[in-house]
């Protein structure tokens, strides 16, 4: 069929405008297409970024994680399958990762499976936190506490659960010590409790009967209670009635030796005090107030007789002593200086005769041989006071008794003293009859000895002495006196104390031990040595013995 242009034009017009539209529609894909790839690129590298940043993320929580031993970290996924197992959970529940990582945690370890562990698990990850301590034991059977702490974690919108376990035995065996200390603690004050009111009961009987005097005031001085031997103490009974107080309590006592002013003057508030009073000669008691709790006041009065008693005794013993230990000392001191005299003088009359031989004359050597022998019985006497004084002590010395002549005994020793003591005018006052003693001669000739030597030696350049013998009753008495230098009137009583020494006896040799030895062998024989002396006027020493005779006895009485 033909077409005429009209319609030529107009199929014309529609083809143009159907490719026309084509065009565009395959265009607006085009763009559509490019348009979507651009950003699915896009999209690719910000997935890609993310992956980097979630593994770097991820690397740094497994660093931190898997780094921290001194507790476990576990983490869980809703249905509790363990997602992450560091290696303090390795160190405290002795399962490596690659055994935990995956199972379910009831599976993993027995702790996992307990009911209330379980609870908390499930609880994490429902967004609950939670924190309580397991009870549990090692291996090897020693107990264990854990400490779990679990908490909700939020992970790419999935819900999971952390649970962080410490090792807490020392604090929790600490707390268990603890409570068991405060358990008992509670027994042992309930106990106690009992036991103070029993203590109590017990302490108010053992006041009223007690030998002490015990008073209770309160802090104003008001009496509470007062047993019997407070009120019979010498100083209440007489100063006191029934109303006292403590202030009046106490100046009861103001007027007794050892008291001070705190007595006289007390008053509220009450000082403590402790002092030792004589109520009466010879009766001495301890006042002790003391504030037992800032509201009650305690007074004690303990009879403290017998304790000063002692106490003086043991003061005097002390002085004793001490004295004792001083003339000791003096005496070695002395004794050295004695000894070192005659030795002196036995070598420097040695080296004489040596250096002079036979050049020295007959005088002169007996001169010299005189000298020596001297400085040699010195030195015999030294050693045998010294021991003789020894076996006193040691308890040793013999005394062997037997009928012996007293006056031949003494003139005897005179005559033997004279050769010594050749300047000394020795006269005599003795019977024309034998006096017959009972004795041990041996001991009674150093008794003789001693006085004797003793007169001669403290008399100066030219001594007289005097010896006399007597008898009364059944005794015989030797009396040896001389005109001396004396003894002081203060230091008699000291006179025969070993190793005592007169101050009139400066400068002449002696150890002190003579006349206390000479004391001790008359005490051996049931006598004594009397003494009566004054300060440059001389001595008169006697000893008594009993006269072994009965007919002379009788005739003596």
């Amino acid at each position: 069929m033909l077409l005429n242009r009209g319609e030529m034009a107009e199929k014309r017009s529609m083809y143009l405008r159907y490719v026309f539209e084509s065009f565009a529609f395959i265009v607006g894909i085009a763009m559509s297409t490019a348009f979507l790839l651009v950003r699915l690129f896009k999209g690719m590298q910000e997935a890609t970024q993310a992956r980097q940043l979630l593994r770097q993320e991820q690397q740094l929580s497994d660093l931190v994680i898997n780094n921290i031993s001194n507790q476990g970290i576990v983490m869980f996924d809703a249905d509790l399958r363990c997602l992450l197992w560091n290696p303090g959970m390795e160190d405290l529940l002795n399962i490596k990762p690659d055994q935990a990582v995956g199972q379910h945690m009831s599976d993993i370890d027995p702790i996992f499976a307990q009911e209330g562990v379980i609870g908390s698990l499930i609880h994490a990850t429902e967004g609950m936190s939670s924190i309580f301590e397991n009870e549990t034991s090692t291996p090897d059977g020693q107990e264990r506490c854990l400490e779990i702490n679990c908490l909700p974690v939020s992970m790419a919108e999935r819900k999971l659960g952390i649970a962080f376990l410490r090792d807490v035995t020392e604090q929790w065996l600490a707390r268990k010590q603890a409570e068991r200390q405060n358990f008992d603690l509670e027994i042992k004050v309930l106990q106690r409790t009992a036991a103070l009111r029993q203590a109590e009961r017990r302490l108010i009987a053992a006041i009223k009967s007690a030998s002490e005097g015990f008073a209770a005031f309160d802090w104003t001085g008001k009496l509470l209670f007062a047993n019997e031997q407070i009120w019979a103490a010498a100083p209440v009974s007489l100063w006191c009635s029934e109303e006292m107080g403590l202030t009046s309590f106490l100046q009861c006592f103001a007027m007794c030796e050892g008291a001070d002013t705190r007595l006289l003057n007390a008053e509220p508030p009450f000082e403590e005090i402790e002092l030792d009073l004589m109520l009466r000669k010879d009766t001495w008691a301890r006042l002790s107030l003391t504030k037992a709790d800032g509201a009650t006041i305690f007074v004690r009065l303990t009879d403290i007789s017998g304790y000063k008693q002692v106490a003086r005794a043991l003061e005097s013993a002390l002085s004793r002593e001490r004295e004792t230990t001083n003339a000791y000392r003096s005496f070695v001191s002395m004794v050295s200086h004695q000894f070192r005299t005659p030795l002196a003088i036995l070598d420097s009359s040695a080296q004489r005769i040596l250096r002079r031989g036979a050049a020295l004359t007959q005088d002169e050597l007996v001169t010299r041989v005189q000298k020596i022998r001297n400085a040699g019985t010195r030195l015999t006497r030294l050693v045998e006071s010294v021991l003789n004084a020894a076996k006193l002590d040691a308890g040793t010395i013999e005394v062997n008794p037997a009928s012996c002549n007293l006056v031949e005994l003494v003139v005897d020793i005179c005559e033997r003293q004279r050769e010594v003591s050749a300047q000394a005018d020795i006269r005599f006052d003795i019977p024309d009859i034998p006096v017959t003693v009972y004795c041990d001669g041996m001991l009674i000739e150093q008794v003789v000895v001693n006085l004797l030597s003793n007169a001669i030696k403290y008399s100066g350049d030219t001594p007289v002495v005097e010896i006399k013998i007597w008898m009364e009753g059944s005794r015989a008495f030797c009396s040896v006196r001389d005109w001396g230098i004396g003894i002081p009137a203060d230091e008699l009583p000291k006179i025969f104390d070993r190793f005592y020494r007169a101050r009139t006896a400066s400068g002449i040799a002696g150890t002190g031990i003579g006349l206390n030895f000479a004391q001790r062998i008359m005490h051996l024989h049931g006598g004594e040595i009397h003494v009566e002396s004054y300060e440059a006027a001389g001595s008169l020493f006697t000893f008594d013995l009993p006269i072994a005779n009965a007919e002379q006895a009788q005739q003596a009485a």
